[in-house]
């Protein structure tokens, strides 16, 4: 075996624990110190099968785990870890501390990973089966902060179990992938929330008109048009919600798209149900089965999952679709709070290729992936409101038009089914007046160098959380 293939199969992960106790350095002796082992062995449960030609290829990141103080936080068994960037991923590289990951203690890693990674999307992350059959073997991670080559640290936040849990009866799944933190929503501690949600979903008149189509609302289930939705509680303490717009122009030759978008959030609440919190997990499974089952059409997502045991909220976007977080100041939070002003604390972004083509998830091969979807992670506080809509609302309703309503209701107790069904009229009644200046009319005219006014008629779905 030659020296370069040796380098190839050889290069094993220290912690910094490591690199201290035995002197290395990380430019020679992460090369070389596992050399021999790696060419006389054929065991390489320490190292990585990287296509790594030389030094020169890899960047190095640093990496801090840290593991709860929950009872049981703690596990020895094996971890592996994976980056993945906006152009490449990493191998899914083992982390072995000794002493393994100690329940309130921070573990310190550097970690390679491929030249030209691009940004930090987000870090998947595993666990090994516990060996001994006894009651849990989980691990409670609370986060990992990544430090890139270039300085920028980011914050990866967890603060679940992964496996089942030694206390509390918690089911989870052994790998996790984690999202990146919106650090101006990192709040100074974290509560516990319960969400209480409503949705509803009202197909554009002209379907109404044509075919009789009208919206379908149950209880934590519905669809109107192309559109659907879902809101939901779920084992594990975890609440979920979403909304699919399917794409219309796909009747032109016999495709119904709304199978897809019902089928999609179909799948993602029975996931939610179920207790699974990643988000990403979430829509990718759910992705996939409705790519297994050959639906075909094409629809825009957005999907969010909260943990109600720390208030801490996941969310996955894909397209025009998207939500807002609005809530009062927490300096201003008393007996009062009634009174005082909402304010708009988080939007997500619309994923467009250019004006009116959104990403879209679909069966057609230049249709976009789940890998494509904004990503991120942050803490909700009891007091939150959480609208989500498809572009029925955001089309036609901007931020400010919601926020104030919304402040007007909740002074008044009003509950979510109210707020839905007033801000489902509010975007009904501009997406149909065409002299008003709407989110659309703005993005039309500055698309396309013109002066546009009007309201942009549509599929409708709103869903409003708040989190008490």
């Amino acid at each position: 075996m030659s020296l370069r293939r040796a380098c190839l199969i050889g290069f094993r992960i220290f912690s910094r624990e490591e690199i201290f106790k035995n002197g290395l350095t990380i430019q020679s002796q992460r090369f070389i110190s596992q050399l021999v082992q790696a060419v006389s062995s054929k065991s390489h449960s320490q190292t990585i099968s990287y296509g790594i030609a030389a030094q020169a290829d890899v960047e190095l990141y640093q990496i801090k785990v840290t593991t709860g103080r929950r009872r049981g936080a703690g596990t020895s068994d094996g971890v592996r870890i994976q980056l993945m960037g906006a152009n490449k991923e990493s191998e899914k590289i083992p982390l072995a501390p000794e002493g393994g990951f100690e329940r309130g203690t921070s573990k310190d890693f550097t970690v390679p990973a491929p030249k030209g990674l691009g940004t930090l999307r987000r870090v998947h992350i595993e666990k090994d089966a516990p060996i001994a059959l006894e009651r849990g073997g989980g691990w409670y991670l609370g986060q990992i902060e990544v430090e890139t080559p270039l300085g920028e640290r980011l914050l990866f936040p967890c603060n679940s179990w992964i496996g089942d849990s030694d206390c509390g009866f918690i089911k989870a799944g052994l790998e996790r992938n984690l999202l990146p933190a919106a650090n101006e929503m990192q709040p100074a501690y974290h509560e516990p929330v319960h969400v209480v949600a409503s949705g509803m979903a009202i197909p554009h008149p002209d379907k109404v008109k044509e075919s009789g189509i009208k919206g379908v609302n149950h209880k934590g289930f519905g669809f109107g048009g192309e559109d659907a939705y879902f809101y939901t509680q779920g084992r594990n303490n975890v609440f979920g919600m979403g909304v699919a717009d399917g794409v219309y122009s796909w009747r032109n030759v016999g495709i119904d798209s709304g199978h897809l978008a019902q089928a999609l959030m179909r799948t993602s609440m029975h996931m939610a149900q179920a207790g699974i919190e990643d988000v990403f997990k979430v829509f990718q499974t759910s992705a996939r089965y409705v790519q297994s089952e050959g639906m075909q059409g094409s629809c825009t997502a957005c999907l969010l999952t909260v943990n109600q045991a720390n208030g801490q909220l996941h969310a996955a976007n894909l397209g025009d679709a998207g939500f807002m977080v609005f809530g009062r100041p927490r300096a201003l939070v008393s007996f009062q709070a009634q009174s005082l002003d909402l304010e708009l604390k988080f939007k997500s972004g619309q994923l467009e290729h250019e004006f009116g083509r959104p990403y879209q998830l679909g069966h057609h091969e230049n249709s976009s992936r789940v890998d494509d979807a904004d990503l991120v992670s942050f803490y909700v506080s009891p007091g939150d409101i959480i609208v989500m809509g498809s572009d029925g609302l955001l089309d036609n309703l901007n931020e400010e038009e919601i926020r104030s309503t919304l402040t007007q209701l909740a002074s008044r107790d009003g509950s979510p089914s109210v707020m839905v069904q007033t801000l489902i009229k509010m975007a009904f009644e501009a997406s149909m007046d065409k002299q008003r200046t709407t989110p659309y009319s703005q993005g039309a005219s500055d698309a396309f160098d013109m002066v546009y006014n009007g309201g942009k008629p549509d599929d409708i779905t709103i869903l409003v959380a708040q989190c008490k």
